[in-house]
């Protein structure tokens, strides 16, 4: 504003004195802001002068002229305040704050502050050059002048402009020292700042192409997919773990300083990142342990019960799909959908894997409840009967399948077989068969549904079983 307002000032206005002494007004900024200055003092002086007068004088009608020539005075003053009254109000403008130049990225290959540098050296090279015009103006003005009063007043005046050389060479010199500065600073930022991201970058680039080809390498040699998932997971994380150590011991030059870092942001992000640090160690626990594995079929027990194939093992969350089970058919009477869980809750709730390690079968139960008066040794001979013939094959499966479990956990040898239990029910109105059988995971609900229809149709078969509630035929 202020600059535009001194502008304005030197194209606007005509001056008296020397510019008096040409028909035509010669413009140069340092001649004009010089007849202002000198006309800003001569206005202050008149001002003094008159308040002294008004201080001294009695008479009424003297005071009230002196006022309102005071008045005047104060006007014509007044419009000198947005305007440059000296020469170094000429040269003050601002120059980029040594201090506050932080180099980065984008300043550094925008050269953001070299243009900024440029500009200013620009304007101060112009200033001189209207300085050096002043200075040839009164030359040429003493020597065609023949009066010698005014040749004195003129070389009184050139003498005076001369002191603004001394403000021009001050200010060059200014930025001449911030160029230094800030050519020292951007040596030191190539060598250091710049060579550690450009470092960090290539690091990050060569870990993401060894990871990828890691990461297909492990894809076409490996054909289980649960052991390619499982290594995935690992080289995930020690090329993460790897390369937050190696940018950390780039941006700190003090191993100890780097270590006490790395504490107090572990201190933080614990504070401030529970459960994202909660989920982390989780991932870690799941990558390198068999607790659960992607295609597992796990139970979880919330706020209600969650069941679904495990299809994704994230640092943040498990994704199951939801399978057509017996739960999601009684209870939720819906299936298919995506679930997501928090990677965390393995530390705070219960789950149930269908398929841990080895085992990819589980016991199912069937109920049936009975009359009272029906013979339960025939239903006992026929359900066993059937059972075997229905879910035989899944029986050494099991048994297999266990055994290889038990060379991992301290475990009692089962026989897998088929087991079956009555029990009268609290309203003693009938008596409840239990009925528990081996059958895969996967085909759960189909060896189910068979089975049962078969024990009906045999049931029905033999007039001594009556089921409860059925009517005497």
């Amino acid at each position: 504003m202020k600059n535009f307002l001194f502008i304005l000032f030197i194209f606007l206005v005509n001056f008296g004195g020397l510019n008096a002494q040409e028909s035509e007004p010669f413009r140069n900024i340092w001649i004009n802001v010089y007849e202002t200055e000198k006309e800003y003092k001569k206005l202050q002086d008149e001002i003094r002068d008159i308040e002294r007068k008004i201080k001294l004088e009695s008479d009424l009608k003297k005071m009230a002229e002196y006022n309102a020539t005071l008045t005047l005075l104060e006007y014509r003053l007044s419009a000198y305040k947005e305007v440059p009254k000296s020469f170094a109000d000429i040269l003050d403008f601002p120059l980029p704050n040594v201090e506050k130049m932080n180099l980065n990225m984008i300043s550094y290959f925008t050269k953001s502050f070299d243009r900024e540098l440029m500009r200013n050296t620009e304007k101060v090279f112009a200033l001189k050059a209207e300085y050096e015009k002043a200075l040839g103006y009164l030359d040429d003005m003493i020597v065609k002048e023949n009066d010698e009063l005014k040749k004195n007043e003129l070389e009184n005046d050139r003498k005076y402009l001369s002191k603004a050389d001394d403000l021009i060479s001050q200010k060059l010199r200014a930025i001449y020292t911030i160029e230094t500065f800030l050519e020292t600073k951007k040596e030191i930022y190539r060598q250091e700042d710049l060579y550690i991201i450009i470092s960090s970058a290539i690091i990050i680039v060569i870990a993401a192409i060894i990871l990828y080809l890691i990461r297909r390498a492990i894809r076409r040699y490996v054909s289980d997919a649960e052991i390619s998932a499982f290594w995935i997971r690992i080289i995930n994380l020690i090329t993460t773990i790897s390369v937050v150590f190696l940018m950390i011991f780039l941006y700190v030059d003090n191993v100890l300083y780097a270590l006490t870092f790395i504490g107090f942001i572990a201190a933080g992000f614990t504070i401030v990142m529970k459960e994202v640090i909660l989920n982390l160690a989780a991932w870690i626990k799941l990558s390198f342990t068999n607790m659960i594995n992607v295609g597992d079929r796990i139970l979880v027990v919330d706020n209600r019960v969650v069941i679904g194939d495990v299809i994704d093992i994230s640092p943040m969350s498990l994704t199951l799909y939801e399978n057509i089970t017996h739960n999601s058919a009684t209870e939720l009477k819906r299936a298919g959908r995506i679930i997501f869980i928090p990677t965390n809750m393995i530390f705070t709730k219960v789950f149930y894997n269908y398929t841990h390690d080895t085992m990819k079968t589980l016991y199912d139960l069937i109920e049936i409840p009975f009359a009272l008066d029906s013979d339960f040794e025939k239903i006992k001979s026929i359900t066993e009967e059937t059972v075997i013939s229905q879910t035989g094959r899944y029986i050494d499966m099991a048994k297999l399948q266990y055994s290889r479990l038990r060379d991992k956990y301290t475990m009692r040898s089962k026989k897998m077989r088929p087991k079956i239990q009555f029990m009268l029910q609290e309203d003693g109105k009938a008596i409840r068969m239990y009925l528990w059988y081996v059958s895969p995971y996967r085909d759960i609900l189909n060896v189910r549904s068979n089975l049962t229809l078969e024990l009906l149709r045999r049931y029905k078969e033999d007039n001594s079983i009556k089921l409860f509630g059925e009517k005497d035929s």
